[in-house]
Parts: structure tokens; sequence; C-alpha cells
């Protein structure tokens, strides 16, 4: 498929002139819009700036690593695409987004929209960095299986046999019941809500927080979402390997799969081409900066950040053993069923279950001023990657509209 677009070279980009929109590409990311026109028109005023124009025929990439069980888009479709996204983004004054499509082990399609930091006027690109919350966790999840893969854990092991100083109150709860919400130790960061996050805790200070409130069901016997299961079995990576888990991580799951941009989001630390996170006024109109969230008080539980990029190599690892034996997958991605005969629908930090028919493996995140969503559809060998800056948004609704386009009906 070909398309006749006019190329205007100046001094900050390229401007792409269709017949009935515009467009910028600087370094490498797509502006469109109203940012697009601000920047055009600054060009224009300063005068001098535009040094070359062209007629071009620019032919589409091919998509022939996509899998054949998925839809090839045309280039109408992705215009469809990128028009439902922008208006996602006005309805929902969000600054900036990054959507990426993987099959088999390469990104096949990535779009970025809009900014990665207003103040400054910076473009989300491909190779923005943003903060991916409670996606974190499968992560935290693969850490703890190579050590039972190691014998240094057992999944049915009591976590006191790790961690020494906790609650009797938890006594008897388990390793498995941590990575499947299951241990009835209450969610700290529901007692404290996301303030909590802005400020640096010890892991007593935690701890005690989450001990503020009763268990909310005998070991085993419910299940309910609780970060609190994730900050511990941070403690627990950290207790055995005894290291950072910063540390832990990067040698043992980012550097082995070239994951160089996914990392612990310390706001103090340079993290090139970090997006900045916002949130919105109480009146929920004008954006806002938001508070960094603090690496102490999250760790694994929804303190990472990363890029579309290494989000594809996460998912090609995982067709494979080169993290993880088969055996260690499949127990990851196994729904826990409670004694009473309920699926969870959650496994070792990944949502398990159907997707539009399709089996799905998946995990969303939130964090001040980050949303993100990570969803893989294995059979049809597709994963689905959507960042936001901008707390309190579904990143679920855009990656909905991304399956709309590369999916069948």
């Amino acid at each position: 498929m070909t398309m006749r677009l006019w190329l205007c070279a100046f001094d900050e980009g390229v401007v792409i002139l269709g017949s009935n929109a515009i467009a910028i590409l600087i370094g490498g990311a797509k502006i469109q819009g109203r940012y697009a026109m601000d920047i055009w028109r600054r060009a224009v005023k300063v005068g001098g700036m535009v040094v070359a124009v062209l007629l071009i025929t620019a032919t589409a990439p091919p998509l022939s690593r996509l899998s054949a069980q998925v839809i090839r888009p045309t280039a109408d479709d992705l215009t469809v695409m990128d028009e439902r996204i922008q208006a996602e983004m006005a309805a929902n004054n969000i600054p900036g987004v990054l959507i990426g499509v993987a099959s088999r082990g390469r990104l096949v399609h990535v779009q970025s929209y809009g900014m990665a930091n207003v103040e400054l006027r910076v473009p989300v690109s491909d190779s923005t960095v943003f903060e991916i919350g409670s996606i974190s966790k499968q992560f935290i999840a693969t850490a703890i299986m190579l050590l039972v893969e190691e014998g240094g854990v057992g999944l049915d092991d009591g976590i006191h046999e790790y961690l020494h100083d906790l609650p009797g109150e938890w006594l008897g709860v388990t390793v498995r019941q941590l990575l499947t919400h299951t241990s009835g130790i209450p969610d700290y960061e529901e007692i404290q809500t996301y303030e909590a996050y802005r400020f640096r805790f010890t892991p007593e200070q935690i701890i005690r927080v989450a001990h503020s409130r009763p268990m909310d069901f005998e070991p085993g016997t419910g299940w309910y979402y609780s970060n609190t299961g994730y900050f511990l079995l941070s403690l627990i990576v950290e207790r055995i390997e005894g290291r950072p888990l910063s540390q832990v991580l990067r040698s043992r799951i980012f550097e082995p799969l070239g994951m160089n941009q996914t990392r612990l989001a310390d706001p103090e630390d340079i993290i090139l081409h970090r997006a900045s996170g916002y949130w919105v006024d109480r009146m929920g109109i004008e954006l806002m900066n938001r508070d960094a969230t603090q690496t102490s008080s999250t760790l694994g539980a929804g303190g990472l950040v990363s890029s579309v990029h290494d989000m594809a190599k996460w998912d090609e690892a995982l067709n494979g053993d080169r993290i993880l034996s088969d055996e260690s997958r499949s127990a990851m991605w196994t729904p826990v069923v409670l004694p009473n005969g309920d699926d969870t629908g959650y496994g070792f930090g990944w949502n398990v279950g159907q997707y539009r028919g399709y089996r799905s493996v998946g995990h969303s995140g939130q964090v001040a001023g980050f949303t993100a969503n990570f969803r893989r559809l294995p059979d049809q060998e597709l994963a689905i990657i959507v960042f936001t800056n901008r707390y309190r948004v579904s990143s679920w609704r855009i990656g909905e509209i991304v399956a709309d386009t590369f999916l069948p009906n």
C-alpha cells in the first residue's frame, strides 16, 4: 500500500502534510493534532526554517512477522485506530500515550501520541520510559520462581521461614498465597491510598500499616488483591539473594534479556527518556504534576519503569525457556481455585483467563501519574502494550481499541 505525502524538513524535525492531516516527526516520534500544529506555526512564525519540500511515495512497512491468526491492518484501519485513541486522550485529558503490538518477538506496530513532558513540550517517542505499576508483579513472581527452580524457596513454605519479624497473625501464610492474593493480609495501599507513595518508608513501617487492620480472611480461604503480598515477596527475594531487589532483577532478568530500559523507578535517579506523570485537579479539569513515587514505598508491588521495546523482549522470553522452565511458566499461568470451587482468574502475578474467546494472560498497572496494560494472547502469538502518563484513566480502553484493529471480530 502506498500513500502520497509532502515532507517539509526544518530544524525541529520533519512535517508530513497529507490531504486531511498534519503530523511531525521529531527524533523518531510522531506528533499529531494540536501539538503538531503548535510546532508548525512556531516554525513558520520564526521564518526561514523550511529548507526543502518534496513529493514522495512511501510504502507501509511489511508485517511479515505478524502471526497468521492476527489481522494485518490497512492504513485506513490504523488511521481509525489513531483517531479513536486521540479521542480517548482528549476526553480524559491524557497528555501522552504509547502503544506497541508485538508478535513472534518483534514489535510489528508502535505508535506514540502526545507529550511525555507537558511543561518542556517533549513528545512521546518509541523510546519513552513509563512507570508500569502492578505489571511489576510478574517480574517479582519470576524472581521467586527462579529461586523455586534452584531450591532456594518452596511455594508452600511459610513466609516466617524467610521473614522473621512478621506479626503473629500472619503465621501460616505461604509464599504461594502471597503470589496469588489468597493470604488474607490487608493491602497497605488500600489503607493509606496512593498518597502514601510520595513518602519514603522502611519495610517495618509498611508491615505496621498492613497490620493495623485485621486479616481479611483465613489464609487460603479467600481472594483479595493485596500489594502487601508483593512487597513481602520483594523482601523475601532480597533476603535470600543477599542484595537489593534492583540488583537481583537486573542481573537475573533484565540484563540476560537485553531489557536495558527496565528498572526500579527511583525518582532521584537519572533515567533517560523518562516520561513525567500527571493527574488532574479536584474538578477533574487542569493537569497537575504528580508527586514522584518513592521506590521504598512500592518495591516490586508496583515500582518499575519500562518501554515498549523491553516489553516486547519480555513477551518473547515468555514464549520459551530463556528465563523460566515450562513447568514454572505453567504454574504462573494457572489460576488459583479457592476451597469453595471459585476460580479467582489469577495466577502468580498474572490475570489468567479468556479475552474475546482467546486464551489470555496479562496485567494492568496504575501508580500516581501513570497507567499501563500488558496483555498476551499466546495462541495468537500477540501481545498488546499500552502506557499512559495520566493517573486514574483506563489504559484498558485504549488496549481495546488496539485489539479492535489487530484481532478478528
